[in-house]
């Protein structure tokens, strides 16, 4: 769903749709368990075409939990600008959170989506698959089609292979903070980033 250039009455129309699809999907998955849910169904709930739920969503897991492509906004980069007192591995981790956090669509009820992952462990794997796809954004973003690495971000490497390296660790940790305290991680971030980048620091200087 794309709502970047275009007028806000049609973004407001989108917004719903987007909510009424994954709202449909995630209720019928409630009372009859994934197995029994299908586009079709999902589609007749909210209202609108089978072919107008792939606009909006590549798969019913994604309708199912609320799944968003991710995104850099303007305000997270300019938060990864601004942070250079801050180590490396803190400001792209911040990144990775907000950017993760952009994969949440509208209306999603993050207990009901706790419950859901819980009890269908296929949907929890998906969720954790979005974190593979935040890291390839942020690479391809912002080090593998810029040269060099990081353009007009002071304060984090230049050279490919570290910048890459950092966007893993960085990425690992919130993995980490999700998997720990989800509600943590998205009502107390930096709290929850310092307790996962401590248990890898006790980690690696035992390890490495």
């Amino acid at each position: 769903m794309q709502s970047d250039t275009i007028s806000p009455l049609v973004a407001e129309r989108q917004r719903r749709t987007w909510t009424a699809i994954h709202r449909a999907a995630a209720d019928a998955t409630l009372k009859d368990g994934p197995a029994e849910v299908t586009v079709a169904r999902i589609a007749e709930a909210a209202g609108i075409s089978s072919r107008t739920f792939f606009n909006y969503f590549d798969s019913k897991e994604d309708a199912i939990v609320g799944v968003r492509a991710p995104r850099i906004t303007d305000e997270a980069l300019e938060s990864l600008r601004e942070s250079t007192a801050d180590s490396p591995v803190i400001r792209v981790a911040r990144l990775v959170t907000e950017v993760a956090r952009s994969t949440i669509g509208p209306g999603v009820d993050m207990d009901q989506r706790r419950a859901l992952s819980a009890a269908h462990p296929h949907l929890r794997s998906r969720l954790t698959a979005v974190f593979g796809e935040v890291r390839k954004h942020i690479l391809a973003r912002l080090v593998d089609d810029v040269e060099p690495p990081w353009t007009g971000i002071d304060g984090l490497p230049s050279d490919p292979a570290e910048s890459r390296a950092l966007i893993l660790l960085s990425n690992a940790v919130v993995t980490h903070a999700w998997m720990t305290d989800t509600d943590l991680l998205f009502s107390d971030r930096d709290a929850a980033l310092a307790v996962s980048i401590d248990v890898f620091r006790k980690v690696t200087s035992s390890s490495l």
